[in-house]
């Protein structure tokens, strides 16, 4: 079964589903293999004519009306070729939204292009040959400029796609470890300084010894000792994105260490002069600035492994 790929927009904050979009674009070489193939007859048979001069009158007429047939339908399979990628063109802009790339203005599209309209070909209209071929040449370069432009923000867009894809796979997006949350986020009466402080984390209530884990993947970028926070073990997840897990009761990761998402770091515990009982206090700083760890915390994970499992396939 043929699976969709989503990406989730940090603009409209929501995952976005990308329909067809490869097969889209392979579209357009097949329609150009067809084109080439016309022109490739009909170089042949006029190619044939210039070597064999002195043919049949009447035979070397039937043999131009159908070179100049088949010119017309290349011509005008030209044509709707254009009218294909002018379609794609114009649904371009959605995409680089669903990937949180800036959409292209129309002169941004139009760059090498201008304003070109394929327009449709009438036999009847017809009565120079070596006019055709100069339209059909023609049009062949506004076609190659205009899948020139395609490719380079096609490319632009999977480039885009694969660091979004990484960025969905070390976001810290899941709960450490399981337990109710006892302090948030924000100003609080610290409960053993007696002081009004910010309190940059949450502090998750649990037994000494549970397992907590990297809620995405991430670089050790500390594990030990770090004063009133007892037992610490930090990450740089990339992006921007740092987590720290304070008052452990052991330690299971060393400095410099990469970790998956959902690896164990540690085991939870009330190291450090600050803890007043067994819990996990957990901080999240993108930045540098301290956030909402909450805001992060995702109660079902399996969005997030959808979009890693399509997009490494």
């Amino acid at each position: 079964m043929k699976k969709n790929i989503y990406y989730y927009s940090q603009k409209k904050l929501q995952y976005i589903e990308i329909k067809k979009f490869y097969s889209k674009f392979l579209s357009i070489v097949a329609i150009s293999s067809i084109i080439t193939a016309g022109l490739i007859f009909g170089g042949y048979i006029f190619i044939t004519n210039l070597i064999y001069p002195d043919r049949d009158y009447d035979k070397l007429m039937a043999e131009n009306k159908t070179i100049k047939t088949k010119f017309i339908e290349v011509a005008n399979q030209v044509r709707s070729l254009g009218q294909v990628i002018d379609e794609l063109r114009n649904k371009d802009n959605e995409l680089r939204l669903s990937v949180n790339l800036k959409p292209q203005s129309d002169e941004e599209k139009s760059i090498g292009i201008g304003g070109y309209t394929f327009k449709e070909i009438i036999p009847s209209n017809v009565t120079d040959i070596k006019t055709l071929l100069n339209d059909v040449d023609y049009s062949l370069d506004i076609l190659k400029s205009k899948v020139i432009v395609a490719e380079n923000n096609y490319s632009e867009i999977e480039s885009t796609l694969k660091s979004n894809l990484k960025l969905f796979n070390s976001i810290p997006a899941i709960n450490p470890t399981n337990g109710p949350i006892g302090d948030r986020f924000g100003m609080r009466l610290h409960p053993i300084l007696k002081i009004r402080r910010m309190h940059t984390g949450v502090d998750i209530v649990v037994d000494t010894g549970t397992d907590v884990s990297a809620p995405g993947d991430a670089k050790v970028i500390f594990a030990g000792r770090k004063g009133g926070y007892g037992n610490v073990v930090e990450l740089d997840h990339g992006f921007g994105y740092q987590t720290l897990y304070a008052h452990l009761s052991a330690i299971k990761v060393k400095n410099g260490q990469k970790v998956k998402r959902g690896d164990l770091l540690g085991l939870s515990g009330s190291s450090g002069e600050l803890a007043t009982g067994p819990h996990l206090h957990y901080e999240l700083s993108h930045n540098g600035i301290n956030l909402n760890p909450e805001n992060f915390i995702f109660s079902d994970i399996k969005a997030f492994d959808l979009v890693s499992e399509q997009g490494s396939k």
